[in-house]
């Protein structure tokens, strides 16, 4: 006999079609199936959202995700604590460390005692990574990790490319542009070395000058299905994941790197412990210092020998096959869920 559905009332204030919502909520339930049915507690309306109690009385649990939680919307969490229904609360940033140059930093800083009150509240808190837990731990013993995987509806994998001309891609959000900043110069010196053959390609996070002439450079798409079906067809050899050492970025997971190893790219990542949890330096990616000078001679290197290029995107490719693909990691979301919802410790 089939197990029933499992139907849980999801507030969350993300775009339905931005990654944070879609890995973390949206696709694990599609790669579920029938076995859950979601019931959006906060519809997208106008510039901001509809938010209604309607879904808590079907509901076997209420999934409260990231930035939910404010001032604003205290009255609605007082109203799902007071259900009796077992809450999630997720999330897959640290908001209590976000740097004050960061664009949510303005918006954060009202709304972070609620996110913590709710934590503290909440039946079992998810994260992505074992640092974003031992934060959260601080705060709460009822804590999870699922880690983020990649969704095998939206990723089509692709060979590593073998053209002449060697395409080094950065993707990123906006927010990245003070990572991509301190390598710029060093960067785009390589274009004046006579046998490098590179161009740079700057997907959503755009250079601050004019120093690389001839890159292709693409807006920011908030819709992550559009991004996972325009990456791979960019052809990147080579792949940049730089971050700046904060607890804030120390606490990310390496969805980067996962979206490299699909697109067939040699990715080259900053050695700090998103990557250093996945990444074996030299077999799966190249694992890089702070100092820019290191970051532009790992490029050099990866551009100037295909072998070592192919090396390291066929077992980056092998690695993600066997781990990280959401198709293979869907069950421990339904796993902790059905657990919370039954009143046990997942």
């Amino acid at each position: 006999m089939p197990a029933p559905t499992l139907t849980i009332a999801y507030y969350g204030f993300d775009d339905p079609a931005s990654a944070c919502a879609r890995l973390r909520v949206l696709e694990p339930v599609r790669a579920l199936g029938g076995a859950v049915r979601l019931l959006p507690g906060a519809l997208p309306q106008g510039p901001g959202h509809a938010v209604t109690t309607d879904v808590l009385g079907p509901a076997d649990l209420v999934l409260i995700q990231r930035f939910f939680p404010s001032p604003q919307t205290a009255p609605i969490l007082d109203a799902i604590f007071d259900s009796g229904k077992p809450v999630v609360y997720d999330t897959d940033d640290d908001f209590t460390a976000v740097p004050p140059d960061h664009p949510f930093s303005p918006r954060l800083a009202a709304i972070v005692p609620h996110i913590c009150d709710t934590a503290r509240r909440a039946s079992l808190v998810t994260v992505s990574t074992p640092l974003l837990a031992a934060v959260f731990r601080r705060l709460t013993n009822r804590v999870h990790v699922l880690p983020n995987a990649l969704p095998d509806v939206l990723w089509r994998p692709v060979p590593p490319p073998d053209r002449a001309v060697v395409a080094i891609g950065f993707a990123a959000t906006p927010s990245h542009q003070p990572d991509l900043a301190r390598l710029e110069p060093e960067l785009a010196r390589l274009l004046q070395l006579p046998n490098f053959q590179g161009r740079f390609v700057f997907y959503g996070c755009l250079p601050g000058s004019a120093a690389f002439p001839g890159a292709t450079t693409i807006p920011f798409t908030p819709d992550y299905a559009a991004y996972a079906a325009r990456l791979p067809r960019l052809g990147l050899a080579i792949g940049l994941a730089p971050l700046a050492d904060s607890p804030f970025n120390r606490a990310k997971s390496a969805v980067k790197w996962q979206e490299y190893a699909a697109i067939g790219a040699a990715g080259i990542f900053a050695d700090l412990p998103p990557y250093q949890a996945v990444v074996e330096d030299g077999r799966t990616g190249l694992l890089v210092g702070p100092d820019p000078r290191a970051w532009a001679e790992a490029v050099r290197r990866c551009a100037l020998d295909p072998g070592l290029r192919r090396r390291l995107a066929v077992n980056a490719r092998e690695a993600l096959d066997r781990s990280h693909w959401l198709g293979r990691q869907a069950g421990s979301y339904l796993a902790a869920w059905t657990a919370v919802a039954q009143g046990v410790a997942p």
